[in-house]
């Protein structure tokens, strides 16, 4: 349940500051009155009611002003003032108050004013809440790479962000990063400094989505004590996010098609159409055409949202970014960590681009971290890399000698020079059976530094010791 709204009454006049929470004890919306000596103790205030007669009583309550305003720098002021004020308009502004309303007190209109100046705290506070609990998690976060499916990707972003109002639809695999590419064309766009709000459908309960989008009065169904403002209108100015758009019931798709149509809504229980320039970014991880021809998904809505489609490429369609974004992550990670000095080695390099990378950029961020914080080295190697090839996509190296010289086939795809030496290794111990000592002889390097490659490798060389089969590598 939210917390009461806190006003603080400051008033000379000790029968007028009583008139003013009398008032204010009808408003329909939780409020607590909080007093001067609270103030020493720092207590949250929302609200002052500042109420004086005279030049003397102003400047008598400005100091307890200044004291409120220092432990809560976006506190809102209503100067409650008499009409035959000296200099009444400087006195306003040197207070730089929000509102003002005259005495004697009439209390319909202090009501409605002090009504309104909390609604527009209660969206900045829940803006500000929304905000800070789906931030990312640092500002690391952005697009890297220069291949030619993302540098694409980019110049939609730059065209759609000249636009503040026009809906976009971000498709590709999950992992990809279609937050961050929302984040950025809210960025660019010259509403940036607008809201930007996001909410992943899969995630809220189907019950519970309309809600959220849209918020509710009090009294719109049983639990609902108190007014919620909703996404929609806490992105207003800015952009909502909409992850996973098709998780969203048909009976939700309908009216958030009628809000993109009208850019119009109403809460839940509510009579009053609400008007907010929000810009729709939707996104999807599946063939939302399909969703479509099955009937899960509003074609109608699906065009309205689908004004600029952005197909956002897997990261094993733009392998050449890999190791930028590789690096990009580490360097954060090395600086979260403490471990300046890190490093990927070529064989970590080679692995992570040969790699396929189901799980995209998240994948990578994911391995990446977890590969920083156990490291104990200078250099992180494959092996502590927790990511293993898949059957198909490990094809060995085959070797063999021709007319004195060797010949390789290759697999297709990325060939590490890790594989190749592990192969060479794996066909001289299958030539001596087994015998380091004479394989490091063929091999022409020590037994040591053949026994330190066997370990890197993992080779047991017992499994070679058994009659050699006729291969044309003799």
């Amino acid at each position: 349940m939210r917390d009461a709204h806190r006003i603080l009454v400051i008033d000379s006049n000790d029968w007028d500051a009583e008139q003013v929470r009398s008032c204010l004890r009808e408003l329909s919306r939780p409020i607590r009155f909080v007093r001067d000596i609270e103030l020493d103790r720092s207590p949250r205030v929302d609200l002052i009611v500042l109420g004086f007669s005279d030049a003397v009583s102003m400047e008598t309550a400005r100091p307890v002003l200044e004291k409120a305003r220092a432990a809560n720098p976006g506190v809102q002021l209503i100067l409650c003032v008499p009409h035959d004020l000296p200099d009444l308009d400087r006195n306003v502004l040197s207070f730089k108050a929000r509102s003002l309303v005259h005495k004697p007190l009439e209390p319909d209109t202090l009501r409605n004013l002090v009504s309104e100046t909390l609604a527009q705290i209660q969206l900045r506070q829940e803006r500000q809440a929304h905000a800070k609990a789906t931030r990312r998690s640092s500002r690391r976060d952005e697009i890297v790479g220069k291949s030619a499916p993302i540098l694409h990707v980019m110049e939609l972003i730059d065209r759609v962000a000249e636009s503040a109002t026009t809906s976009v639809l971000l498709l590709g695999e999950s992992g990809v990063g279609k937050s961050l590419f929302a984040h950025t064309i809210h960025e660019r766009s010259h509403t940036s400094n607008g809201p930007f709000m996001e909410i992943n459908c899969a995630s809220v309960p189907d019950t519970l989505i309309e809600s959220e989008l849209f918020g509710y009065e009090p009294g719109a169904f049983t639990d609902a004590r108190q007014q919620k403002i909703g996404l929609i209108e806490l992105a207003d100015g800015g952009t909502l996010f909409l992850d996973e758009i098709t998780e969203v019931s048909l009976l939700t798709q309908a009216k958030l098609l009628k809000f993109l149509d009208t850019k119009r809504f109403r809460r839940l229980g509510g009579e009053q159409e609400i008007s907010v320039e929000t810009r729709i970014i939707a996104a999807s991880n599946r063939n939302i055409r399909t969703e479509v021809t099955d009937r899960r998904f509003r074609e109608d809505l699906f065009y309205r949202l689908n004004v600029v489609e952005i197909h956002i490429p897997p990261l094993r369609e733009r392998r050449e970014d890999i190791d930028a974004v590789a690096q990009h992550y580490l360097g954060a990670f090395k600086t979260k960590f403490g471990k300046p000095h890190l490093d990927l080695s070529p064989a970590a390099r080679a692995l992570m681009r040969e790699y396929p990378w189901p799980g995209n950029v998240r994948e990578l961020v994911n391995v990446l971290e977890r590969a920083v914080l156990l490291s104990q080295t200078s250099s992180l190697e494959p092996e502590n890399l927790p990511i293993q090839m898949p059957s198909n996509e490990r094809r060995a190296v085959g070797m063999r000698r021709v007319a004195g010289r060797i010949e390789m086939e290759l697999p297709t795809g990325t060939v590490r020079l890790d594989e190749v030496e592990l192969a060479l290794i794996e066909a001289t111990l299958r030539r001596t059976r087994g015998n380091v000592s004479r394989a490091a002889d063929l091999m022409g390097i020590s037994r040591g530094a053949l026994r330190n490659k066997i370990e890197h490798h993992k080779i047991n060389p017992r499994t070679y010791a058994r009659p050699l089969a006729h291969s044309h590598q003799d």
